[in-house]
């Protein structure tokens, strides 16, 4: 699969059993689990749904329906704790929305409960978040689009001398650890002033040690490259490797 992006940046524990009586005396018992604000539902009288009811919102997650009372306006400022977290988030959230199908897939095996994209989105905020507020940017040698028990890429070197296409170059490491000749390669390509993405889950096999990839859109342009692996089967990754970043020949 090859996706290409190209879009600017826009910006429980207590539990409570109700009895209802309805018009002809019989009781309907609600199971709700309460967790903060949020309950956890089977099916009662209203049965799942989705959106704003009343004063509450349905919704699912992971297959489970879920609702929620609707917030309540703030009038009190934001503290600099909480801008600072805020503008992390958005920082962070901001990169990633373009390849979130990507990082969904790549960090998939990650903690039961939380999805690919939440997980890519915690990394990058504890690990690839630099400066001072209010000028926080992102150290893309220190993002990872994947994580996982396969070998990682070894020795990856990048280059681009033909008009719109990088080459890459790796080391045959197949008989290290769970890597497999048969691993394909997963490759990125961000230019993240525009936030334009390109990446693949079908690259070349370990064993290749090497695909040139066309990248016709990127002409001229200065990005930043990734790479990874993941199993044939598709259930096991490596973590990503950060090739390094280069201008994509253009012609003449």
């Amino acid at each position: 699969m090859q996706i290409i992006i190209n879009q600017p940046l826009h910006s429980f524990q207590k539990a409570a059993h109700t009895g209802i009586k309805t018009d002809a005396s019989k009781s309907i018992n609600v199971k709700l689990l309460i967790l903060k604000k949020m309950g956890k539902y089977s099916k009662g009288i209203l049965g799942s749904f989705n959106g704003k009811v009343g004063t509450v919102i349905g919704s699912t997650w992971n297959g489970i329906d879920y609702m929620k009372s609707l917030p309540k306006k703030s009038s009190k400022a934001p503290s600099v704790k909480q801008m600072i977290q805020r503008d992390k988030f958005a920082l962070a959230t901001g990169f990633l929305q373009p390849i979130s199908a990507l990082v969904s897939l790549g960090f998939k095996n990650g903690l039961s409960g939380q999805t690919g994209f939440n997980a890519a989105t915690s990394y990058v905020l504890a690990n690839a978040i630099t400066g001072d507020h209010p000028d926080f940017g992102i150290d893309y040698s220190k993002v990872l689009i994947s994580k996982g028990a396969l070998s990682i890429p070894s020795n990856v070197q990048i280059s681009s001398t033909i008009a719109g296409q990088i080459q890459f170059i790796w080391a045959d490491n197949s008989s290290s650890g769970l890597a497999a000749a048969t691993d394909k390669a997963i490759l990125l390509v961000i230019n993240p002033e525009t936030l334009q993405a390109q990446s693949t889950t079908e690259g070349a096999e370990r064993s290749s040690t090497g695909q040139v990839w066309d990248v016709i859109d990127f002409q001229g342009q200065e990005v930043h490259v990734w790479i990874a692996f993941i199993s044939a089967d598709g259930k096991t990754l490596s973590s990503s490797v950060y090739a390094g970043s280069l201008t994509v020949a253009e012609a003449d």
